[in-house]
């Protein structure tokens, strides 16, 4: 009898909600549902990438995924836990353990090149709302990017 891999859940909010990404970094991850994050604000800091900070009355976005233990090392890689640019936290999703990585820097900056167009097309293939989607757009462009 072969068991499956024991698994983890994970909260992707920024690049990691397109389905390419993870299909390339972490085949076996598997995606399940979109989540209201209530009390958190999406951002861009100053290295440019996503990150998750405390908002009152703030609501974000997020994807579920199932990752393997090989698919949470090469997450862990990529996301930079062993340089210190992200850290790992569990959270309580829907009441459920959850992985969730955010940032180290939290100032707010421009996104990379390319990047927050990912995460827009993802988002909007994901169905994310059309106000949710508009406050993403708002980080483009903006050298010290700061939308409400």
């Amino acid at each position: 009898m072969t068991t499956a891999p024991p698994t983890r859940r994970y909260l992707a909010y920024g690049s990691n909600l397109c389905t390419d990404q993870m299909a390339r970094r972490c085949p076996a991850a598997l995606p399940g549902a979109v989540v209201r994050l209530e009390g958190w604000r999406f951002v861009i800091n100053r290295d440019g990438f996503a990150t998750l900070l405390p908002a009152p009355g703030g609501l974000a976005w997020g994807l579920l995924w199932q990752l393997t233990p090989a698919c949470e090392a090469t997450l862990d890689t990529y996301e930079g836990v062993e340089s210190g640019e992200y850290r790992k936290v569990e959270w309580l999703v829907g009441g459920v353990p959850t992985l969730v990585y955010l940032a180290a820097e939290e100032r707010f900056g421009p996104p990379r090149p390319g990047y927050l167009e990912r995460i827009l097309a993802a988002a909007a293939g994901w169905g994310l709302p059309a106000d949710y989607l508009a406050e993403l757009g708002g980080w483009a462009g903006a050298p010290e990017a700061t939308p409400a």
